[in-house]
């Protein structure tokens, strides 16, 4: 499980037209907000990275890097990208499934039967990465639905970087009651 304050796994991923990312060089001065996808199948999936383009501004003001990540390949993932309309947004493709259930903490789903779904696919998480490679925050799902905005993700951030306001949910020793 990945803990707020702890070190993310490395993570280097090939992007439809921004070339090769490195989470270790790549990131903004203020860190990296890495979203994972589930991939052209997946119609919220295709409205969420047309909101992320309309917000690279304000991320961009804010010094956070964003890449939008999914387990297709470079065909599937240009096709979503065309679909969403984004030219701007780092869009990496062939996520590796193990590493995006092992090391990431993705849930991983297979294909319904009769849909246009992948065989397996990573369920969606958005993580945003200090500059110093640990994490601030995270969100995983289990369905493809209640996506935070993108307006609630640059408030948060705003705040966070305007006040130095601590990352939450770091504490992991035993509680009350516990044994």
């Amino acid at each position: 499980m990945l803990i707020p304050s702890q070190s993310v796994p490395e993570l280097q991923i090939e992007t439809l037209s921004h070339g090769k990312f490195n989470l270790d060089q790549d990131a903004g001065k203020n860190g990296t907000l890495v979203i994972f996808y589930r991939g052209l199948h997946c119609p919220i999936c295709i409205r969420q990275l047309t909101e992320v383009e309309n917000a690279l501004g304000e991320f961009a003001e804010l010094g956070i890097e964003v890449i939008a990540i999914s387990g297709d390949g470079p065909d599937r993932a240009a096709e979503t990208a065309e679909k969403a309309g984004v030219s701007k947004l780092r869009v990496g493709h062939g996520m590796d499934l193990i590493a995006a259930r092992d090391d990431w903490g993705l849930l991983i789903s297979s294909a319904r039967e009769g849909s246009a779904e992948a065989d397996f696919f990573a369920e969606p998480g958005h993580f945003y990465i200090a500059p110093d490679r640990t994490l601030y925050f995270g969100w995983t799902q289990t369905t493809p639905f209640a996506r935070p905005a993108m307006s609630d993700i640059i408030g948060g951030l705003r705040f966070t970087l305007d006040k130095n306001y601590p990352p939450r949910g770091m504490y992991t020793g035993k509680l009350p009651g516990e044994a």
